[in-house]
């Protein structure tokens, strides 16, 4: 028997996975103190010892990472077989090293608070969906075991559903820093690329110094890993559509959208949808016109060593 356990924020996903049948549901019961001091119960704790467990969670902000903590922590102490902790989105992937001195290095230091979780029987495991930066997975100590999923398959079909309604499509980089990802994903669809390189003025503002593309009268996909604020994409919108590029749809893995991102999308009158997974929690209150979301827990089904 395999109990699986999720935050607030991503019970959509472990309700996905409990349609498979391998998982037996555990609930969590939380509440707030007065004095904001969070309490938490595992119902059915006497089902954890003995059994794997799969927590799923995201880090999405301080306090979601210190509640994985909490929860793993317990399952191990009420005697999982092992841990298996899935994070589909990895907040503070940005901050993987320090560029100016004194910077803190957010990514290795929650690695190592998930590194520090009592060592289960059979292991702990953590789950990582596409991480920005792929060395972040060295940044996890000998207690815990990390693996890297990628989301590869979804973003294929996505781009193929895309193709199916429009025929003829480009995919394209946002900037060159991802160039070298849309040239390995456009052999391997067997479609072309187009690349841009952008220069950046200050804060948000960039502008285009080169592009390397044939987009005139062919439909656009950019894909990006990750999309926060959106300026980045509307100024490469702009500048395929200014070279004559029909329809440009945006994909991207991890949909964050701060706030304001996706009206900056949208009023940008140049996209005409975006497509991403359902890796970010706040994904959940989207689905409409503009935006479409897919489902990506098979890639946990598949990806969990149990």
């Amino acid at each position: 028997m395999i109990n699986i356990l999720s935050s607030n924020k991503y019970e959509y996903l472990k309700k996905n996975l409990l349609q498979s049948g391998r998982f037996n549901d555990i609930d969590i019961e939380t509440k707030v103190f007065p004095d904001g001091e969070r309490y938490f119960r595992i119902s059915n704790y006497e089902l954890i010892s003995g059994n794997p467990a799969v927590y799923i969670c995201g880090t999405v902000d301080d306090e979601a990472i210190l509640e994985a903590y909490h929860i793993c922590s317990t399952l191990v102490r009420l005697g999982c077989s092992s841990l298996h902790l899935v994070i589909p989105y990895f907040g503070y992937s940005t901050m993987e090293r320090a560029v100016k001195p004194g910077e803190i290095v957010s990514a290795k230091n929650i690695a190592h608070l998930f590194s520090s979780i009592a060592l289960s029987a059979m292991g702990n495991y953590i789950y990582m969906v596409d991480l920005h930066s792929l060395g972040t997975q060295y940044y996890f100590e000998q207690n815990i075991h990390p693996i890297h999923l990628t989301t590869e398959k979804i973003i294929d079909r996505i781009i193929a559903d895309i193709r199916t309604q429009t025929g003829d499509v480009v995919l394209a980089s946002a900037d060159m820093g991802r160039a070298k990802w849309i040239e390995k994903m456009s052999n391997r669809l067997g479609i072309d690329g187009a690349y841009i390189m952008k220069k950046r003025i200050s804060g948000d503002k960039t502008v285009v110094e080169a592009l390397n593309a044939d987009v005139k009268g062919r439909d656009v996909i950019i894909f990006d890993d990750m999309i926060r604020s959106g300026s980045s994409i509307v100024n490469a919108a702009l500048a395929y559509k200014s070279i004559g590029a029909r329809d440009v749809y945006v994909v991207c893995v991890h949909g964050v959208f701060v706030k304001g991102a996706l009206e900056k999308l949208q009023d940008s009158h140049v996209i005409k949808r975006v497509i991403c997974t359902d890796t970010h929690c706040g994904t959940m209150s989207l689905n409409n016109d503009f935006v479409k979301v897919y489902d990506m827990s098979e890639i946990i089904l598949e990806g969990l060593k149990i």
